[in-house]
């Protein structure tokens, strides 16, 4: 081979490599999203904080952040393609790079329990198991099941951006465990406690990875805070669930929980760093 045909050569191979790189497509990672969930009695005066952290994470400006949240649904709003008879939402997709470059289209779920308006009771939906064994699910199905946006979507979908959950299994890659670490009225440590404590058992179960991931860490409680790191330093949990401490009020670490997640699927030979709450705020403020 000549000289220039050989040249030649390695500035093609060099311009492929390149546009290999910018044009590679992203590797998609199906995310569910878990935590306390049901009526207040339950879950007390307000949530765990699941919806807030998924709306953080999928919508990119800080103008479509809301902290308002479906939980009370009419019949009607529980039939319509974005709940679709489900007890569960899906987030669409986004995609977000990690530190080290590499690019995660993340498909997200949000699994919840949604209370009916009219009897104050969950609504049955296609599953019966209690919520603790239902929300582990590792393959999903739902047909025609529209991308929830936002509370004031439902009934006049047609107004918003309508992005159907792609047909077939949704095969879930790994979980999101969400533990709020606000004081909220009518609802006690212990039965957040015991209940994410169930729901990490039954993860494992499905040998699938989980990041627990705090919320609410702009307002947290000390005592709170200390009960989770007990609940992981547990011998069944111990090195196996790393928690990462958010908020998405103030959008500190929303992004990070993920990326860890990512990581963790894909066995990421480098160093995963997570920064505490504290500190990122610091950083960031």
């Amino acid at each position: 081979m000549s000289y220039r045909r050989l040249k030649d050569n390695k500035i093609y191979c060099r311009l492929k490599r390149q546009y290999e790189k910018t044009t590679a497509i992203p590797r998609c990672i199906n995310v569910a999203v878990v935590g306390l969930s049901g009526t207040e009695k339950e879950k007390g005066a307000e949530g765990v904080g699941k919806s807030c952290l998924c709306n953080r994470f999928m919508r990119i400006t800080s103008n479509d952040f809301k902290d308002d949240h479906i939980s009370l649904l009419s019949n009607s709003d529980f039939s319509g393609r974005v709940v679709n008879n489900d007890n569960f939402l899906y987030w669409g997709d986004v995609i977000k790079t990690s530190e080290e470059g590499t690019e995660y289209m993340f498909r997200v779920i949000e699994q919840t329990e949604f209370i009916d308006d009219s009897t104050f009771q969950p609504f049955s939906g296609v599953k019966m198991d209690p919520y603790i064994k239902r929300c582990v699910a590792t393959t999903i199905e739902s047909p025609e099941k529209l991308m929830y946006i936002c509370r004031s979507q439902l009934g006049v979908e047609e107004k918003y951006e309508q992005k159907v959950l792609p047909p077939g299994e949704f095969n879930v890659d790994g979980f999101i465990c969400v533990f709020d670490v606000s004081v909220v009225p009518g609802r006690s440590i212990v039965k957040q406690l015991e209940t994410v404590t169930n729901i990490l058992k039954n993860i494992k179960n499905t040998k699938k990875p989980v990041v627990l991931v705090t919320t609410k860490n702009d307002k947290f409680h000390e005592a709170y805070v200390q009960e989770v790191q007990k609940l992981v330093s547990q011998n069944e949990f111990k090195k196996a669930v790393p928690i990462v401490e958010t908020s998405a009020y103030l959008n500190i670490n929303v992004d990070v929980a993920f990326i860890v997640l990512a990581h963790i699927i894909d066995r990421f030979k480098g160093r995963t760093k997570i920064v505490p709450y504290l500190e990122s705020v610091k950083n960031e403020y």
